[in-house]
């Protein structure tokens, strides 16, 4: 049975709809009232399920805070809610639920909408998995087919890849993170940047953590899949370059970017700063 993060922000109908969980076998992680407790209560607790209310109060609404959940953590969420207006769905499709209930509901149907939420969601993540490792091999074989002559200098090499490095990237992201950073506000540029970068390199395994200070934000690969290749080609360090150099001007953010370390250069790890603050 699943692990359920409740989002309601009626106290009542959140002690119902957790009796109507635990009757079922389901696990009642925590019950939340607010947006912002929901995303902390996903990092806190990583449940299977999120059952969003649509209307929170405050400043954050359920559908704002399942966009956010689905961007950071990648947690299927159904919605829970007294409306089904026009406006409303339209909005709430953008954040691609999982099911989506219309107060009152019966055991039966929530269940049913539980069921095929988790199944659906595991089977994307099989998929996802495999297109992974097809990425990671297409990514292999393409930095070693694109490696020029050894005979040139090292600024040669870095000049070239850089080129057929940007070309691809343009062709391949770019449509891709358009359709990202139209999503969020425009006062959310900055979040909607770093989710992009988070997200495309998970898509290559890599784990990417933010560090900030008063005046920059510095992204740091915590792992290489290709370390000992990359040690010795530089072609792997440079794409992951060229794609936080390009997609940073794409960004239109203010500031600058600059690699601070890099493992093909030596250097025990990758590390970038983004001058935006």
């Amino acid at each position: 049975m699943a692990r359920i993060l409740v989002v309601e922000d009626e106290a009542i109908v959140a002690m119902g709809i957790t009796h109507k969980l635990e009757s079922m076998g389901h696990s009642v992680v925590e019950t939340v009232s607010t947006g912002k407790d929901a995303i902390m209560a996903c990092r806190v607790h990583e449940p299977d399920l999120v059952l969003m209310d649509i209307v929170l109060k405050g400043e954050m609404d359920g559908i704002e805070a399942a966009r956010r959940i689905r961007d950071q953590f990648n947690i299927p969420i159904i919605y829970l809610t007294a409306y089904a207006d026009e406006e409303m769905l339209t909005r709430a499709k953008v954040t691609e639920p999982y099911g989506y209930i219309v107060k009152p509901f019966k055991s039966s149907e929530l269940n049913a909408n539980i069921e095929m939420a988790i199944y659906r969601h595991r089977s994307a993540m099989r998929e996802r998995e495999l297109m992974k490792k097809q990425i990671i091999s297409d990514f292999y074989n393409f930095i070693l087919n694109a490696m020029p002559s050894t005979e040139a200098d090292e600024d040669a090499i870095r000049e070239l890849l850089s080129g057929i490095f940007r070309d691809r990237i343009t062709q391949e992201l770019g449509p891709r993170f358009k359709a990202h950073m139209e999503e969020y506000p425009d006062d959310d540029l900055l979040e909607a940047y770093l989710a992009w970068v988070a997200d495309i390199f998970e898509g290559f395994t890599v784990r990417v953590g933010f560090l900030e200070d008063e005046e920059n934000v510095y992204v740091e690969f915590e792992n290489c899949p290709w370390l000992e290749d990359a040690r010795k080609n530089p072609g792997f360090c440079l794409n992951c370059e060229a794609i936080l150099k390009l997609s940073f001007e794409w960004s239109e953010l203010p500031g600058d970017f600059r690699a601070m370390g890099q493992i093909a250069r030596g250097d025990d790890r990758c590390l970038f700063r983004f001058g935006v603050k």
